[in-house]
């Protein structure tokens, strides 16, 4: 088993993995051990015992014990839990709603929480009922990058679009796609309401006729605009049907799903959106970001961020902020910092990693044996199954037997068949997902260029 001190786990790559080393940077130069591996991860998934030992598992979201469990299976044993909540801003309808899906039940009131601003500190307080112990303020170390010195961690527009094919002499207009896309399952569209209520379909309905809308106009500008670059971004994991048939018919219309939105963001001519943060990571970059609303969002779910901005809504307005030289920028400051903390003296980072040490050295934030076992919610068949597990000696020679093709007992041929199939469909969803996966090697060619960028080490 390998011990860690802090075990990073994260599911989209390009909204989570730059944000996640620059923790491990911060954290390793401190001297502790870590980690970052993909929450779907094929060899951890298929696990019957822990691969890693570490006192605190970081994770992408800690709803509710299902969440947890999903993240950390069988591959992880901890004794602490910190919530990265990388989705720390909820739909206008679910701020006070006690029973919110992300508002937390379970082992979820019981770790450890980022806020990123004062907002989600009074609903995780008032909706949620958290010990306020437990909720730290940190701020969005996404938003880091987004500032000096870091900001020389990304690539230069010379250097971006050079890898990209992209002119260095066009005007490039970034389009960070808030909807989510228009290729969702009966499935996925079925979960989305169990978490979010059974309006949700109505919500997925306005993104889809947005969508559309938003797509005629970028093609309306793509065929006045020949020198115009759009660079089409969809939401992480939303693919876009409508999108690929206009990136078919306009040259000028990229998709790309590559690279992180602030690398983009800092490098693009022109920003757009929608019901979306990407405007906050606008405001840091100091760079001219509009809203496009071609329709009123479904009551409840336009994000409090928004509401208080300036909506572009028709395609005239759309023309004039393209050609436009200046422009103002459409949400107020005020209500940016009330969501997002703005300090410009202390770097967000460094505020997580004196949490994560104020963590990891204080038994207040130490897990109940019976929490640990309690989220594990097991059928009778898993709780057979992890009995068997835990009786070692017996386990390993179960195993031999699986491994050596000369026991042909049915019993034993029968296991392999299950251990098989379920192998296939672990690798199977892994191949799919295959986008996601990241490396040592990339996690450190990563850290270098932070390294390179705070230390002014030349690489």
């Amino acid at each position: 088993m390998i011990e860690l001190d802090f075990l990073f786990i994260y599911e989209h790559k390009v909204r989570e993995l730059e944000n996640l080393c620059l923790m491990k940077y911060e954290l390793d130069r401190r001297g502790y051990r870590t980690k970052i591996v993909y929450v779907d991860d094929a060899q951890n998934a298929m696990a019957d015992v822990p691969i890693y030992h570490t006192k605190v598992l970081c994770t992408l979201s800690c709803y509710d014990n299902r969440t947890l469990y999903w993240h950390s299976k069988e591959f992880v044993k901890f004794e602490k839990v910190i919530d990265l909540q990388w989705e720390n801003i909820v739909y206008a309808k679910d701020e006070q709603r006690e029973g919110a899906y992300k508002n937390y039940w379970g082992i979820g009131k019981d770790v450890v929480h980022v806020s990123w601003g004062n907002q989600n500190v009074r609903r995780l307080l008032n909706a949620a009922h958290l010990d306020q112990r437990k909720i730290k303020l940190t701020g969005h170390v996404g938003m880091d990058f987004l500032r000096k010195p870091l900001d020389r961690y990304y690539l230069s527009r010379q250097e971006l679009f050079a890898k990209y094919d992209i002119p260095i002499d066009k005007k490039v207009i970034l389009f960070a796609s808030p909807y989510f896309g228009d290729c969702l399952t009966e499935e996925y569209i079925a979960g989305m309401c169990r978490a979010f209520g059974e309006d949700w379909p109505e919500y997925y309905k306005f993104m889809c006729d947005s969508q559309n809308i938003v797509l005629e106009w970028f093609e309306k500008i793509c065929a006045d605009f020949p020198d115009i670059i759009v660079i089409f971004r969809p939401h992480p994991g939303h693919p876009s049907k409508a999108a690929v048939k206009l990136a078919q018919k306009h040259s000028n219309f990229r998709i790309i799903s590559e690279e992180s939105v602030k690398q983009w963001i800092i490098t693009c001519d022109k920003v757009y959106t929608g019901n979306s943060s990407v405007i906050v990571e606008a405001f840091f970059a100091k760079k001219m970001c509009q809203l496009l609303f071609p329709l009123p969002t479904t009551e409840g779910f336009e994000l409090q961020l928004i509401t208080d901005s300036k909506k572009i809504s028709t395609y005239d307005g759309f023309y004039q902020s393209v050609t436009a030289k200046e422009e103002a920028f459409p949400t107020p400051e005020e209500s940016i910092e009330d969501i997002y903390l703005i300090d410009w003296k202390t770097p967000n980072y460094v505020k997580f990693a004196d949490m994560a040490e104020e963590v990891i050295k204080d038994d207040y934030y130490q897990l109940s044996r019976r929490q640990l076992k309690a989220y594990k919610e097991y059928g009778i068949a898993q709780r057979l199954v992890r009995g068997f597990v835990k009786m070692k000696p017996l386990y390993k020679v179960y195993l031999s037997l699986l491994e050596n093709p000369k026991w042909k007992w049915s019993f034993i041929e029968h296991q392999r068949r299950v251990r098989e199939k379920t192998h296939k469909s672990f690798q199977e969803f892994e191949e799919q997902h295959a986008h996601e996966l990241t490396s040592e090697e990339e996690i450190h060619r990563i850290i270098k260029r932070i390294r390179y960028a705070l230390e002014e080490i030349k690489s």
